[in-house]
């Protein structure tokens, strides 16, 4: 329905997806179940006449263009005039979400994925038992709004719901996504540490060796030598994945996940994380 640019939007010490992410390949025959599944804010969408459908569509491109300048209060101002003509689109709705992240309001980030996901919530009905193929085009919709609210609940240090979050995520993502999925694994390692689960953690840390592409072997091991009070160890992890992944912008995202986990100072301090 929607043509949005599919961008990856690293906000201030997050990585949000303010479009979905791709689950993995889908089989090529759904189930007549799934056929039938149209959320109703979809189907009045359609039923708009289609200079406004037009419209719409042009507001939230700009939108999410200028999101990804960074220039969040003109972003927002687009998604409003988008949402006087049609206020139910999950998408929009997720990208309000995505600036007030920016802003580091929270609460009002976590409010805003919520509702998105409440307005997709027919893709998760009567999901128990549904597995395979057919389980992840069911969250293919959805994926990106369980990975912003599990985002959330890390930065706000909720660790039991960001991992039960996980593990839901994981399983269904495209295995393509790599460098998402690691990132993902190492938030589940660090909630795994903060639930006291610390030798599932030191299990975890041991999943990808120094021969992956991924800077996850380096930072695992760091958060756990931080977990056992060996901070000069931690560093030399760190030090060690500054050397083998040398552009700031691959160790940019490990490098905040530690700080969101507070093994890491931020350079630029600030207040707590809103609850």
């Amino acid at each position: 329905m929607h043509n949005y640019p599919k961008l990856l939007l690293l906000c201030t010490s997050l990585a949000l997806f303010t479009c979905p992410l791709q689950a993995q390949k889908e089989s090529p025959i759904p189930t007549a179940v799934e056929k039938t599944i149209v959320p109703q804010w979809q189907k009045d969408f359609e039923n708009l006449a289609p200079d406004k459908q037009k419209a719409y569509r042009k507001h939230m491109i700009e939108a999410s263009r200028l999101f990804n300048q960074k220039r969040v209060i003109e972003s927002l101002n687009e998604i409003a005039e988008a949402q006087r003509i049609f206020p139910d689109d999950p998408n929009s709705i997720n990208l309000t979400g995505a600036c007030h992240v920016e802003f580091r309001n929270f609460k009002k980030a976590r409010l805003a994925f919520e509702s998105a996901l409440e307005k997709q919530g027919d893709y998760l009905k009567d999901l128990q038992g549904v597995q395979g193929d057919a389980r992840k085009r069911r969250m293919g919709p959805i994926l990106n709004i369980l990975f912003n609210l599990a985002e959330m609940d890390f930065v706000t240090k909720e660790w039991k719901s960001c991992h039960e979050r996980i593990e839901k995520i994981i399983p269904v993502m495209d295995p393509a996504n790599v460098s998402i999925i690691r990132l993902i694994e190492f938030k589940y390692l660090l909630c795994k540490i903060k639930m006291g689960q610390i030798d599932e953690a030191r299990l975890l840390a041991n999943k990808h060796d120094y021969l992956d592409d991924y800077p996850y072997y380096y930072y695992a091991n760091a958060a756990i030598s931080y977990h056992d009070g060996k901070e000069s160890e931690a560093e030399r992890w760190r030090a060690s994945a500054r050397r083998v992944f040398r552009r700031a912008s691959t160790l940019a995202p490990w490098e905040d996940t530690m700080i969101e986990a507070g093994y890491v100072k931020s350079f630029y301090g600030g207040p707590e994380a809103e609850k």
